[in-house]
C-alpha cells in the first residue's frame, strides 16, 4: 500500500500554510474504558497525535464510564473526559454538574432516546440525550472525530458550526444493520468520513452519491511499542478476539480437528473471553481435542502472545480491518484469514504474507493451516513478509496522514461550498469500467453464455497445468454452468482469463455474498483487484443493461468456484453444489461438451437427473391475417345471418383479428429465450406473414385444411381451431400452444412447462369462473360448458380462468378429450365462430383435464397483462424493460385510450427494445 495519494498530500501542504500547525481534536466514543478494537484503535492515534512535535491538543470524549480506567494505556498529554458514569447501572451519575439530580437521573434513563432512537441503539436513552444536550455545544476543539454513526448523528446536530465533524468507520460499513439508517442519513453531514479499506470506501461513497462528503481510506495503527518476534518454532496456531458468535472460533476448531492427525505436536490456542466459552469447551471435547484446542482467558500482553506462535487465524464473520491480523504480522507471524469483509483481503496479500480463503470454508482453512505447519520454509518466508508489511501501520506515521486529514476537514468547514472529492489515500480508486458501447449487437442469451464458458474453460484449461478441473453443467431450472478450478490455481486462472482477451461486453463480477457488495468490472481491471482476494466464486458474464443489448443478456455468464484441495487430494467446494461438497481425488474426468464448448467433466454429472425434461418440445400458433381482403370477405360471407355470441364485438370484434405484428416479436422471443424448442408449427387460413422465411429448418407452415374436416371450414374461431391442433401433422407429443401475443420475457428452461415425467404444467389465473350466468362476458360461455362437463365427469368444480401464457399440452390428451367427448368437441370444431357451445380445449379445459387425470401439474411463474387500450399503457410497456418476467400477454382491446396509430407506434417501440435481435427465419 502507498500513502496519501500525491493530490492530497499537496491540498494538505497549502493548507498549513495557512492554517496554524497546532489542532484541537476530540474523540467521541461511546466508552473509552472498553477492551474492545475501536477503544484500542483511538487511544493509540490519540496518543500518537499527542506526541508529534506540533503539541496538538488531543482530548478523549467518552460518552460512558464503565470503568476505573481505560483497559488501554492513554498518553498523560492526552485529556479524558467521561460524560456519564454507569459504573453502577442502577444509579447513572451526569459527570457535568447541573446537567441533572439523582433522581432525574433515573427517571431520565427509563425514557427512550430521540438523539439516538432504540431501534438504531437500545443502550442510548433520554438521560444520554440529555448529557449529550448539555455538552456538545459547549465542546472547544477545531475537530471532532465520531467513531460510531449513533454519536456521529448526536455530534452533527449539536456541536457548533465551527467545529469540523470527521466520521471514522471502524467496522464493514455493508453489513450495518440496526445503525445502517443512522450512517447513510448523517454521513453527508461530516466534513470528512473515514473508512478501513478501500472497498468500504467505494461502497460507501456508491450508497452515499451525490451527498458523499470528502472520503478518505486510513486503516487502524499499530501501537507505538516495538512488537516481539516470533522464532516460528513453537507449533502453535494462535487466534484471539471475544468468545461470540461473531468471531466463529468453532469454524477453527473444526478445521483443526480436520488435520490433528497430522500435527501430532500443533496445538491451537484461543485467547479471549465471551459467551461462547462453554460452547467452546464442549465442542472441544466432543472432537476429542482436549490438550491441543487451549482457552487460557484474556491477557493483557497479546503481542507476547503472538510471537509465542507460528501461525495466526482468523475465523469472523467481519472485520473492520482485524487487528489481530496486524498484530500477529507485526511479530512476524503468518496469517491464515477468511476473506470477509473487509480488512483482510487489504492486510493479507494471499500467498505472500499468509493466506485468504473463502468465508465459512473449513475446508479451506485446514488446508493453509496444514500447508504452512508442515513446511517450515514457507512458514519462514511469509512470516518475514508479514512483518515486513506489517510497518505501514506504524501509528506515528499514520499520525502525520490523519493531521492532514483534520487539515483538511478544518478547511472544509471554513467553506462548505468547496467541491466535494471521493480521496482514496491509501488504496486504488474503484476498479474501471471500460464503455461496452454496442459491442454486444446481435449476440442472443445462449450465444453469450457460450462465449462465457469458452473463455472461462480454456483459462481453466491452460491454468489447471495437470490438476484436475471440470465443469458442472446446469440441470433442472438451474441455467448456470460452473466451472470447476482448483484454488491454488486461482492466480494463473486469473492472468489466463485476461491473455485470452474476452470480448469487452464480458464483464468479471465478484458476487454478493458473505456480507461482501458485489463489485463488477471489466476482465482486465476485476482480475487484478481479485488477485488479493480469497472469495470462493466469481461469474464471467455480460454487462447487465449497457451497450447494444439493452439488458438483454444480464446475467448470461458462467460461475467460476476455486475449489480447494484437502489432505488427500480431494477438491472442496467453498458453498453448496449440485453434486456435493467434495470431489475426492482419484474422480475420472473426461472430455466433453457442454453448450456445443469441448470442456473437462465428470462423466456421472453430464447425465440427466431427475429433474431434468428431456422430451421433444414444439411449439404450435394460431395466426391469421385480418388485413387480407380475401379473408375478410369470407368472414363476412360466413358470418351473415348470424346472431347470438357470433355476432358480439368481444367473440368476432375486430380487435380478436387485428394484427400489430405481434407474431414476429412472439417467435422473436422463443428464438431468444428458448432454443430448445425443436419446431414452430404455425397454423393458419393459408396466410403467410410477409416476414417470415418459410423455408427454415424450424419452421412448418399448416393450412387450416391439413387438420380440419372440409366441411368444418371456413372458420373464424379460436376455440375451432384449438379442437384440430392435435392433428398437425409431425406434431411433438409434448408441445406448448402459444397465441401469437404471448412473448417470452426471458431465458427460460423447458423444466417451467415439463416435468421430469412429461407432465405438463398448468399455470392459473386469479379471475374465478364464477357461476354460470353470473356475468355477461362471452369468453365465460365457454368456461361455464368445461365447469359443467368436468362437474359431470369427475364430481369436481372448476373455479378458476387459466392465465394468458404459453400453453404447454400432450398431443395424447387432446385425443383422449376428442375421443371421450365426441359430442362437445364436434359442436367445437363446427362452430364457425365463438359460440355458447364451445368448451375452450387448450387455454382451460384440457389442463383441468389433465390436473385430474394426473397428466398436469400446478404451476407457478411470473407473468403480466398489458392492456393496449389502457390509459396507462406507456407505464405498463415500459415496466416490461425491468425482463424480470417468464412471460407476458400483449392484450388487444376493442376500446382504447389512444388512436390506433399511437398504439402500434408505442408497441413497436417497446418490443424493439424488449427483443433487438432478429430471428434467423425473419426475412
Amino acid at each position: 500500500m502507498t500513502g496519501l495519494s500525491g493530490r492530497l498530500r499537496s491540498a494538505a501542504g497549502q493548507l498549513r500554510a495557512r492554517t496554524p500547525k497546532r489542532l484541537r481534536i476530540g474523540f467521541v466514543v461511546h466508552t473509552i474504558d472498553g477492551g474492545a478494537g475501536t477503544e484500542r484503535s483511538v487511544i493509540t492515534q490519540a496518543n500518537a497525535l499527542a506526541a508529534l512535535p506540533e503539541g496538538h491538543d488531543v482530548t478523549l470524549l467518552s460518552l460512558l464510564r464503565t470503568a476505573d480506567r481505560p483497559h488501554y494505556e492513554v498518553d498523560p498529554r492526552v485529556t479524558v473526559t467521561h460524560l456519564l458514569d454507569v459504573r453502577d447501572p442502577e444509579a447513572p451519575r451526569p459527570l457535568r454538574r447541573g446537567v441533572a439530580t439523582p433522581a432525574q437521573a433515573a427517571t431520565l434513563a427509563q425514557r427512550e432516546a430521540t438523539l439516538v432512537p432504540r431501534r438504531w441503539d437500545a443502550t442510548y436513552d433520554g438521560l444520554t440525550d440529555v448529557v449529550l444536550q448539555e455538552f456538545l455545544p459547549t465542546v472547544d476543539v477545531d475537530v471532532l472525530v465520531t467513531t460510531i454513526p449513533e454519536l456521529l448523528a448526536a455530534v452533527v446536530q449539536l456541536a457548533p458550526p465551527s467545529v469540523a465533524v470527521v466520521h471514522q468507520e471502524h467496522r464493514a460499513s455493508s453489513t450495518r444493520v440496526y445503525d445502517m439508517d443512522a450512517l447513510l442519513t448523517f454521513a453527508p453531514r461530516a466534513d470528512v468520513v473515514a473508512s478501513l479499506t478501500g472497498s468500504m470506501n467505494d461502497w460507501l461513497a456508491a450508497q452515499l452519491r451525490g451527498a458523499a462528503p470528502d472520503m478518505v481510506v486510513m486503516p487502524n495503527p499499530l501501537p507505538p511499542t516495538p512488537a516481539p518476534r516470533a522464532t516460528l518454532e513453537e507449533k502453535v496456531f494462535v487466534a484471539a478476539g471475544r468468545l461470540s458468535v461473531e468471531k466463529r472460533f468453532e469454524q477453527m476448531v473444526d478445521a483443526f480437528a480436520s488435520i490433528a492427525d497430522e500435527l501430532p505436536d500443533w496445538r491451537l490456542r484461543i485467547w479471549g473471553e465471551g459467551p461462547r466459552r462453554a460452547s467452546l469447551e464442549a465442542l472441544v471435547r466432543r472432537r476429542g481435542l482436549t490438550g491441543r484446542v487451549e482457552l487460557p482467558g484474556s491477557t493483557d500482553d497479546m503481542p507476547t502472545e503472538w510471537a509465542r506462535g507460528s501461525v495466526g487465524l482468523l475465523t469472523s464473520r467481519a472485520e473492520g480491518f482485524g487487528l489481530v491480523l496486524q498484530e500477529a504480522m507485526a511479530a512476524g507471524v503468518p496469517v491464515v484469514s477468511y476473506d470477509v469483509p473487509a480488512g483482510p483481503r487489504e492486510i493479507i496479500t494471499d500467498g505472500v504474507d499468509g493466506y485468504l480463503v473463502p468465508p465459512e470454508s473449513r475446508a479451506g482453512l485446514a488446508a493453509a493451516m496444514r500447508h504452512l505447519a508442515l513446511d517450515d520454509d514457507v512458514r519462514r518466508t511469509m512470516g518475514a513478509a508479514a512483518r515486513l508489511s506489517a510497518q505501514q501501520w506504524s501509528a506515528d506515521t499514520l499520525a502525520l496522514e490523519w493531521v492532514e486529514v483534520f487539515h483538511r476537514a478544518v478547511a472544509r468547514r471554513r467553506d462548505p461550498l468547496a467541491p466535494r472529492k471521493v480521496l482514496h489515500g491509501r488504496t486504488v480508486g474503484p476498479i474501471g469500467k471500460l464503455a461496452v458501447g454496442d459491442s454486444a449487437v446481435g449476440i442472443t442469451p445462449v450465444e453469450a453464455r457460450r462465449t462465457a464458458l469458452e473463455h472461462a474453460a480454456g483459462a481453466a484449461r491452460r491454468a489447471a497445468a495437470g490438476a484436475t478441473w471440470c465443469v458442472l453443467p446446469p440441470h433442472g431450472d438451474d441455467p448456470t454452468a460452473v466451472v470447476v478450478v482448483p484454488s491454488h490455481r486461482r492466480a494463473d486462472f486469473l492472468t489466463a482469463l485476461v491473455d485470452a482477451a474476452p470480448p469487452v461486453w464480458l464483464s468479471l463480477l465478484e458476487p454478493e455474498e458473505n456480507g461482501w457488495p458485489e463489485r463488477r468490472g471489466t476482465v482486465e481491471a476485476m482480475a487484478e483487484a481479485l488477485r488479493r482476494s480469497g472469495s470462493g466464486a466469481l461469474h464471467l458474464e455480460p454487462w447487465p443493461g449497457r451497450g447494444g443489448h439493452r439488458g438483454l443478456l444480464a446475467g448470461q455468464g458462467v460461475r467460476v468456484e476455486f475449489w480447494q484441495p484437502d489432505a488427500t487430494g480431494a477438491l472442496i467446494a467453498p458453498g453448496p453444489s449440485r453434486f456435493g461438497p467434495r470431489l475426492p481425488a482419484e474422480t475420472e474426468t473426461v472430455e466433453a461438451e457442454v453448450w456445443g464448448v469441448g470442456v473437462r467433466a465428470i462423466p456421472a454429472t453430464m447425465l440427466p437427473t431427475v429433474h431434468d425434461t428431456r422430451v421433444e418440445v414444439d411449439v404450435v400458433y394460431t395466426w391469421v391475417d385480418g388485413d387480407d381482403p380475401a379473408w375478410q370477405a369470407a368472414r363476412a360471407e360466413r358470418l351473415a345471418g348470424r346472431t347470438g355470441a357470433a355476432t358480439t364485438e368481444s367473440s368476432s370484434g375486430a380487435a380478436r383479428y387485428r394484427s400489430r405484428d405481434e407474431l414476429r416479436w412472439s417467435m422473436r422471443s422463443l428464438h431468444l429465450f428458448a432454443p430448445w424448442v425443436r419446431r414452430i408449427h404455425l397454423v393458419t387460413a393459408g396466410q403467410v406473414p410477409a416476414w417470415l422465411d418459410t423455408s427454415h429448418e424450424k419452421i412448418a407452415l399448416v393450412d387450416h385444411r391439413d387438420i380440419f374436416p372440409a366441411d368444418a371450414l371456413p372458420t373464424f374461431s379460436s376455440h375451432a381451431i384449438e379442437s384440430r391442433l392435435h392433428h398437425v401433422p409431425d406434431l411433438a407429443e409434448h408441445f406448448l400452444y402459444v397465441n401469437d401475443d404471448v412473448m417470452l420475457g426471458r431465458p427460460l428452461r423447458p423444466e417451467l412447462f415439463f416435468s421430469a415425467a412429461g407432465a405438463f404444467a398448468t399455470f392459473e389465473a386469479l379471475r374465478p369462473v364464477g357461476l354460470p350466468g353470473s356475468e355477461e362476458l362471452a369468453y365465460l360461455h365457454a368456461a361455464w360448458n368445461n365447469q359443467r362437463l368436468l362437474r359431470e365427469t369427475f364430481g369436481v368444480n372448476l373455479t378458476h380462468t387459466m392465465a394468458h401464457s404459453p400453453h404447454p399440452m400432450r398431443r395424447s390428451v387432446l385425443a383422449e378429450i376428442e375421443e371421450r367427448f365426441p359430442v362437445e368437441h364436434r359442436a367445437t370444431t363446427y362452430a364457425p365462430f365463438r359460440s355458447e357451445t364451445d368448451l375452450s380445449l387448450l387455454s382451460s379445459f384440457a389442463q383441468h383435464y389433465g390436473l385430474l387425470t394426473g397428466a398436469a401439474f400446478p404451476a407457478t411463474a411470473e407473468h403480466a397483462y398489458v392492456d393496449l387500450g389502457h390509459q396507462n399503457v406507456q407505464g405498463q410497456l415500459r415496466a416490461l424493460r425491468r425482463r424480470d418476467l417468464d412471460f407476458f400477454c400483449i392484450a388487444d382491446n376493442h376500446d382504447s385510450a389512444f388512436d390506433e396509430d399511437a398504439v402500434s407506434a408505442m408497441l413497436t417501440e417497446a418490443m424493439e427494445h424488449q427483443f433487438p435481435v432478429a430471428a434467423p427465419w425473419e426475412k
